[in-house]
């Protein structure tokens, strides 16, 4: 149920949520008898020092955010070696979880909640960098919370998307200086924020390609999206938050709400059914989340929780750019205020046993080294790399790797890494051809670790040098 991990202080229940770099677990707090959320770093990452301070740096970051509409974290520490923060448990799920179920009257509600928490951490001198449904999560009252400000900065320090490899975000919600890798401010969650809006009223993203830079690219050049007639009311928010120059986009968080609020006073009937959402929508989550608990009653003690939104957003160069997602999904039909949005399924994940370290690789055989390694590859051929370089230990340059430790030469091996290096030199290509130095950088780099002697990479990496020194 819990690994056998075990951390003093804390009593752990059920596994809730799992990413790349850490596992996140409900658990009990001892000494105050509550129930957390417990995250925990992989101990492969938390060998690493790089991976150890950015992860106390989130929840440094995050406890001294204090705001109805952020999440709270609790504690943060390390225990004989087990790197943990401990957060407030939401056990209502994310957006994402519910995106398609929303009228438009929530959907306002929300980025209402949102938009405050944000002016607030702004003010803080922080920046989110990564807001996107999946990080919105809600409190049992229904009340919206922005969680993981794994990737946030402080406004006035270095901004690490200046250093080489360090864009950093989601693409789909990106605003144009992430995708440029130039440094951000807080209107560059704004722009995110507009970006969700986007999608939560029309059912489908602002920008879809078929794959992670086009979109990025895209959102550094393309026109700002239309909502349906429908909708148009709304297009000033939109038009305002996603403005391509942050000069042109809303100052703070507070300006978004007030926005909202000037066309919600031009708009009597929408105006109504906001100031009724709120109660509604947290009747309707106390009902769920009490119907829930009794059907788990006398059977132990059981525990719902909806979607992977607290899974961790410890984000890091490569981990930025080769994972990003740039599927195209097929645009749904617009919101009305009694319709849901129907939302295009996610892509899931290969169904395979999780790696959490190299060591783990040496107890597979090389026959479930070499087959893991090629489903990995096909999984990011759809997901944007996803699976092909990262986590560590779990990823197929690594399966291919250790494959051929044991059988040098293996054919299908050497081909699996030619094939990982082809698709880095590819997705390479076009980031520079689209003046994206740094995430070409990062997958060059990427790349020559599949296959260090492919000479397209390394003729890239040369035009690189070039470009980036002026020569």
């Amino acid at each position: 149920m819990t690994d056998s991990v075990q951390v003093s202080g804390y009593q752990l229940v059920q596994k809730i949520g799992e990413g790349g770099m850490a596992t996140v677990y409900l658990a009990v707090q001892e000494s105050l008898d509550r129930e957390v959320a417990l995250k925990i770093m992989s101990p492969a990452l938390a060998a690493n020092e790089s991976f150890r301070e950015q992860f106390m740096k989130e929840g440094r970051i995050a406890a001294k955010l204090t705001h109805p509409h952020l999440m709270t974290v609790h504690d943060i520490g390390s225990d004989k070696g087990v790197y943990y923060l401990a957060s407030e448990y939401l056990p209502a799920g994310t957006l994402r979880d519910r995106m398609q179920r929303l009228n438009v009257a929530e959907v306002l509600e929300i980025v209402r909640d949102i938009a405050s928490g944000l002016s607030y951490a702004h003010e803080m001198g922080f920046v989110h960098r990564d807001v996107k449904p999946g990080n919105i999560m809600f409190r049992s009252n229904g009340s919206a919370v922005l969680a993981d400000f794994g990737i946030a900065k402080a406004i006035k320090s270095v901004s690490a998307a200046t250093m080489a490899g360090n864009a950093i975000g989601t693409p789909d919600y990106m605003s144009p200086e992430q995708a440029q890798a130039t440094p951000v401010d807080g209107r560059s969650d704004l722009y995110s924020l507009g970006a969700v809006l986007f999608e939560c009223l029309t059912g489908h993203k602002p920008y879809e390609a078929g794959d992670a830079y086009a979109v990025a690219l895209m959102h550094v050049t393309e026109p700002v999206p239309k909502l349906p007639d429908k909708l148009a009311w709304l297009q000033p928010l939109i038009d305002k938050s996603m403005a391509k120059q942050p000069a042109d986009r809303f100052a703070t968080g507070d300006a978004f709400v007030a926005e909202l609020d000037r066309l919600l006073a031009a708009n009597p009937q929408m105006n109504a059914a906001l100031r009724e959402s709120r109660s509604a929508r947290r009747r309707a989550v106390a009902t769920n989340i009490g119907t829930s608990s009794a059907a788990t009653a006398g059977s132990g003690r059981k525990w719902v929780f909806a979607g992977g939104g607290v899974a961790v957003v410890v984000v890091l160069a490569a981990a930025s750019w080769v994972a990003w997602r740039g599927k195209a999904a097929a645009p749904a039909a617009p919101v009305a205020t009694s319709a849901p949005i129907e939302a295009a399924p996610a892509i899931a994940p290969p169904p395979l046993e999780n790696l959490s370290a190299n060591a783990s690789l040496a107890r597979l055989d090389l026959a479930t080294l070499l087959s893991r390694g090629n489903d990995y590859f096909a999984y990011g051929q759809k997901n944007g790399g996803e699976k092909m370089s990262f986590p560590p230990g779990d990823n197929a340059i690594d399966l291919f790797r250790e494959a051929l430790k044991r059988d040098p030469g293996n054919a299908q091996a050497t081909q699996g890494l030619q094939r990982i290096a082809a698709f880095y030199a590819n997705g390479a290509q076009s980031a520079l051809k689209n003046g994206l130095y740094t995430g070409a950088d990062v997958l060059v780099e990427s790349g020559l670790r599949a296959d260090p002697k492919n000479a397209a990479l390394l003729q890239l990496k040369a035009q690189l040098a070039k470009a980036e020194g002026g020569g």
